[in-house]
């Protein structure tokens, strides 16, 4: 047996007290309690057969972001769960969790079965370690990956928010994760004592530090050199990774405001140390995976930029020098659920969706009868999607569309996200009036917005209404939409496809790379010209483009999400050599 255990900020399930009661409130009323959201987010979906009974033996910890987690995780909820089971409700309609010693539950519901653990974090240090520090800092600078910075030149991306206390947050969550690891690799389940590999995976920029804090517990926790090569540490990194040389005006900023207030503290971190720190950090894992060849290239420069590494090729993979010890990294596109999608977009599989009085499939079809092209946008909200900008590409879209005697209409939908923080709110604020603005310009038939998002597996028959899908965003790690949407149109006549516009992200420079272009019914976009945009959307309807067999057939064959995680706990378990 081999042993993963998958460590994320966010876990694959929360417990808030409304949603406890809803459970009694339901079995005392003899109904069925409400499913809980499991395995909607992306990351469940991609770690999705490493949480079923096979090779491996999960556990995934994750941040207490609940307000029962921690009362869930003692066994104050034991007796609910097991009248859920007596009745009849778990494990397929809910899930059903038996507490095991060291507050590890052991959760089985429908096809899933393996282990969880909540790490334990007050609000105060959550707000400042993930919302403040994560979120407010790290998260807008990973996606600077090139000219022109964009919280320069677009009105909602925010400029990246650094502070001191909330970086040293940060750090102590890295040390809080790294002993919950510990704690589950070397005294739960006393693995010691057991055949096979141990594999922690931290995921994204939340836990960069996490392998360095771990690996330097299991020395102090006595481990020997030889129980610690069972344990192998990876990473896999979500979003982009920034370009060094284009945040170089952000850390001379930085280092302005500093001398400016007279900040002279001989050991006060900045952008620049704290970025080092987290750089250098990241080299305590035997393999990060990256979504794309530049994502990795930028790795490589700001380590070389701060740092005395040696760096060699060695096949597909970068191999990184350091003292004596070597770290592999390599680009791993992340991949999606293919069966499941293609099972939802087939014959027969129709949209179902109201909002506010709004029927979804019907105010399509009764768009499609006036005989308007469909577009369609589909993500969270968050100003990393470009949302403000991409109304500006339909607006000359369709303003050229008219040209040829045709109308469109753009159904815009935009799930909630981050909504306690101020850059978050300013971008609501900003896109609702922005498409009040086009709509008095254009036409008020001419933008739908649902601002409530949509579920699975609504989503996937929403997009194979659409005839123009726009996925622009600023900057992207990969963004699924795009090959979800190329999935989605399989089923349709050939003709009857549409055209999926994509501007720069981890999904574009896949696609590009395997030579899909316009024949394939790809039209790639710069966000920050959204005139020539809309020429080139209107140019692709005239000519009648649509997604082609081939771009299908890859992504159907080449982007399932479970050869993605195969090959990622592959390459950490042969990566760990001797320089």
């Amino acid at each position: 047996m081999s042993y993963l255990i998958i460590a994320s900020n966010r876990g694959p399930i929360s417990f808030t007290k409304g949603f406890l009661e809803q459970i009694k409130k339901a079995l005392k009323n003899g109904m069925p309690p409400r499913s809980p959201e499991f395995g909607a987010g992306g990351l469940v979906q991609a770690m999705a057969a490493l949480l079923r009974p096979g090779k491996w033996e999960t556990t995934w910890l994750g941040a207490s972001m609940g307000d029962m987690d921690i009362d869930v995780a003692r066994g104050h909820y034991t007796g609910l769960f097991k009248r859920m089971k007596n009745e009849n409700y778990a494990p397929y309609h809910f899930p059903h969790i038996e507490i095991e010693p060291g507050n590890r539950m052991h959760f089985r519901y429908r096809e899933y079965d393996f282990y969880m653990r909540f790490v334990f974090f007050d609000t105060k240090h959550m707000h400042s370690y993930y919302n403040k520090f994560s979120n407010g800092f790290l998260w807008p600078l990973m996606h600077l990956t090139r000219s022109p910075l964009f919280y320069k030149k677009t009105r909602t991306f925010p400029r990246p928010q650094f502070e001191e206390n909330d970086f040293v947050q940060y750090t102590s969550s890295g040390v809080t994760f790294a002993n919950t690891i510990v704690d589950e690799t070397c005294k739960s389940r006393d693995l010691r004592k057991k055949d096979g590999p141990i594999v922690v995976w931290n995921q994204d920029y939340h836990l960069l530090q996490v392998s360095e804090v771990f690996k330097a517990l299991l020395r102090e926790e006595a481990i020997s050199k030889e129980e610690r090569k069972r344990i192998h540490v990876g990473q896999f990194i979500h979003t982009p990774f920034f370009n060094i040389h284009e945040i170089q005006g952000l850390i001379r900023e930085d280092k302005r405001k500093r001398v400016r207030e007279q900040m002279h503290a001989p050991f006060m971190e900045s952008i620049e140390t704290a970025l080092q720190k987290l750089t250098w950090s990241m080299l305590s894992n035997d393999f990060i995976g990256f979504q794309t060849k530049e994502y990795c290239d930028n790795y490589l420069e700001a380590l070389e930029e701060w740092f005395p590494v040696e760096i060699r090729i060695s096949g597909q993979f970068y191999e990184i020098i350091h003292y004596d010890r070597v770290a592999t990294i390599g680009a791993f596109p992340i991949g999606l659920d293919t069966d499941r999608i293609l099972s939802e977009v087939r014959e027969g599989k129709k949209l179902q969706y109201k909002h506010q009085g709004l029927d979804l499939p019907g105010s399509i079809q009764a768009n499609r009868e006036k005989e308007k092209y469909i577009f369609g946008g589909l993500e969270r909200c968050d100003y990393t999607k470009g949302l403000v900008e991409r109304l500006a590409i339909f607006s000359h879209a369709l303003n050229n569309i008219r040209v040829y005697g045709k109308e469109a209409c753009l159904y815009q939908i935009t799930a909630p996200s981050r909504s306690d923080s101020p850059a978050y709110e300013n971008l609501d604020n900003i896109l609702v009036r922005e498409i009040d603005r086009v709509r008095k310009k254009l036409g008020k038939e001419t933008i739908v917005h649902i601002g409530s998002g949509i579920n699975i597996p609504q989503n996937y028959r929403f997009m194979k209404e659409i005839d123009v899908m726009l996925v622009t965003p600023l900057e992207d790690g990969m963004n699924l939409v795009a090959f979800e949407y190329i999935l989605s149109q399989k089923y349709k006549p050939p003709e009857k496809r549409g055209i999926l516009v994509l501007s720069t992200s981890g999904a574009s420079r896949v696609l590009k790379q395997k030579g899909f272009g316009e024949e394939h019914g790809v039209i790639y976009v710069n966000l920050m010209k959204p005139k020539d945009a809309g020429e080139r959307i209107a140019g692709a309807l005239k000519r009648n483009i649509h997604i082609s067999e081939s771009i299908i057939n890859y992504v159907e064959q080449e982007r399932r999400v479970t050869d993605w995680a195969d090959r990622n706990l592959e390459a950490i378990l042969n990566a760990r050599k001797k320089a």
